[in-house]
């Protein structure tokens, strides 16, 4: 099979051809039918230092988001079988360790997988998955809709942290995660919702998702603009995709007292609160993070909306490419609005609604 390796401390990956993996007795073999690119994947690509410090076992096969099909079962797997559409769940947990057992499986502290980092990825035509990690996809999801339930799970556990409902909520950075949760927030009640970034059609794209007031970060302040609407008062929450350490700061001020920052963003610098006291600590605000999403909470809670038909998630690809094509697409990453989506493009699903 092909499949894009990670194998070199520096920039860059190999299409290679490899066998297809074997599985153990409670993994199984899936045929990646689509899978996207995530901005965590072009920094692995890129070897930033935030991935270099991670020190990662070389080599892997890149990739963390996709769908596809079993097309075999290890002898110990339950409640999966041959044929089953399933997507995947990134992080792989123990089970067993304090962590797992107090319902954080998603952020296991034993050494926990992750795939396209310590666990070979999807950027392949087929992948060994754990079941631990194994999501059914309803049958009124198309593969590339599976391939971008993962990102959406991920904005749907930032938000639900955020609590929105009745509440004023500020999104700062409105990427493609960004806009998702844009779009939760307003499903979920969300009473006011302010936007920023310092791309304009970004914005334009999350006033259609729900942003009732958008802010360029370049051309005005946001803290003022989130003050005069708020009367002062500050928003309820912000949830923070930026990882950049003016808006963070900014997010101290424009939050009210007693109100909660969900940090999402890669902060790829040491961070420092300018404002620690009187900012964070006076005004006891809940600063928080997220990583990934909980097992299996949130994946229920992303199904549950989406059989409502009131969020669309083809709206959410951008471009379609074919795994080949995998370095053009690190290139026009960041211009494409929506997730690239690998795939081939005659496949098989693309009737379904």
């Amino acid at each position: 099979m092909k499949a894009w390796i990670k194998d070199k401390r520096q920039a860059g990956a190999v299409l290679t051809e490899r066998e297809i993996p074997s599985i153990k007795r409670d993994e199984v073999l899936i045929k990646v039918e689509a899978s996207a690119l995530c901005k965590s994947d072009v920094d692995v690509y890129e070897w930033t230092p935030l991935v270099e410090k991670a020190s990662y076992p070389l080599p892997f096969v890149m990739g963390h988001e996709f769908a596809g099909q079993i097309v075999a079962a290890g002898e110990d797997v339950k409640g999966f079988a041959i044929g089953d559409r399933v997507a995947g769940e990134t992080h792989i947990p123990c089970g067993y360790c304090e962590t797992c057992r107090t319902g954080n499986q998603h952020i296991c502290g034993n050494h926990m997988g992750v795939l396209g980092r310590t666990v070979d990825g999807c950027f392949a035509d087929y992948i060994a998955l754990h079941q631990k990690a194994l999501i059914r996809l309803p049958e009124n999801l198309t593969y590339e809709q599976g391939a971008i339930l993962e990102p959406f799970a991920t904005a749907m556990h930032a938000v639900s942290k955020a609590a929105p409902s009745g509440r004023t909520l500020l999104v700062a950075g409105v990427g493609t995660i960004g806009q998702m949760a844009v779009e939760i927030a307003r499903f979920l009640g969300c009473v006011k919702i302010f936007a920023v970034d310092v791309n304009d059609q970004k914005l334009e794209e999350s006033a259609a998702r729900g942003a009732d007031v958008r802010i360029n970060g370049l051309k005005e302040d946001y803290v003022e603009v989130v003050m005069r609407e708020t009367n002062g008062q500050g928003v309820d929450a912000i949830i923070d995709f930026t990882g950049n350490e003016k808006v963070i700061n900014q997010a101290v001020e424009a939050v009210k007292i007693a109100g909660t920052i969900v940090h999402v963003g890669m902060v790829e610098k040491p961070l420092t609160y300018q404002n620690f006291m009187y900012g964070v600590v006076y005004k006891e605000l809940n600063v928080t993070g997220i990583f990934g999403r909980r097992m299996y909470e949130t994946w229920t809670e992303v199904m549950n909306i989406l059989k409502t038909g009131r969020i669309d998630l083809n709206s959410y690809v951008g471009k379609r490419m074919k795994l080949e094509e995998f370095e053009k697409a690190i290139e026009l990453f960041p211009q494409v609005s929506g997730r690239i989506v690998f795939r081939d493009q005659d496949g098989e699903d693309e009737d379904r609604k």
